[in-house]
């Protein structure tokens, strides 16, 4: 399959996908995707937000900057500068999405020599970009709420319009739960769907070691997130 219809059959037909991409694994399309998209639209942001009001806003929600004196606390917002945010945000997309696939796919590599399913890390790290590529659509959502929007008073989790935190919680900015909440997508189910149908369609397994194997990394992480967030 192409990458176009390999992202096609991710959704008529994922386990044709995932038995193509067991034979033929491939990773810079889906990478590169979900990277370029993302930082498209966090370039865009920066440019488009009203830099100074954003600015106050997270001042103002953060308490260690709240405890600050006066003075110190203008220099810090001082030292805020459009070019500092846009591409720090930029860097830390870059390398967390690279290192959550990366990691994900050692996880599977490691997991699978204990429980005798032996593939290479490069299809393990194929698997983990594509069934990480639903994720664009949330970027998408972005697009086309800044594209519709009104005032350039948009806030981060304004953008997060499927995130959990958007949908139902509602949960402020620096409030417990706040940056948990704010990550969980309506996105999330479906690609831990893909990863238990992708280890599933490779290992032969039953559903659940399918299960188990493929989603140990989120349970364990969104786990303890959750325990240190809302304890």
């Amino acid at each position: 399959m192409t990458n176009m219809e390999l992202a096609i059959a991710l959704i008529t037909s994922p386990s044709a996908a995932f038995a193509d991409l067991k034979e033929k694994p491939k990773f810079w399309f889906p990478l590169l995707a979900v990277l370029i998209s993302t930082v498209a639209v966090l370039i865009w942001y920066y440019s488009f937000v009203d830099f100074d009001w954003l600015v106050d806003r997270m001042m103002s929600a953060d308490t260690r900057t709240q405890q600050m004196p006066e003075e110190q606390r203008n220099q810090a917002m001082a030292m805020m500068k459009p070019g500092f945010l846009m591409w720090s945000s930029v860097i830390s997309v870059i390398i967390f999405v690279t290192a959550a696939r990366a990691l994900e796919a050692l996880y599977f590599s490691l997991s699978g020599n204990i429980t005798n399913v032996r593939h290479s890390y490069k299809q393990w790290f194929a698997l983990s970009c594509w069934t990480s590529l639903p994720h664009i659509i949330g970027t998408l959502g972005m697009v086309a709420f800044l594209l519709t929007s009104s005032t350039n008073q948009v806030s981060n989790e304004e953008l997060q319009l499927l995130s959990l935190n958007e949908l139902i919680f509602h949960v402020p900015l620096g409030g417990k739960g706040y940056v948990l909440l704010s990550s969980l997508t309506i996105i999330h189910p479906w690609v831990w769907w893909l990863t238990v149908v992708g280890v599933r369609v490779w290992t032969q397994r039953s559903w659940l070691f399918s299960t188990v194997f493929g989603l140990l990394p989120s349970i364990v992480v969104y786990g303890v997130w959750a325990l240190i967030a809302f304890s």
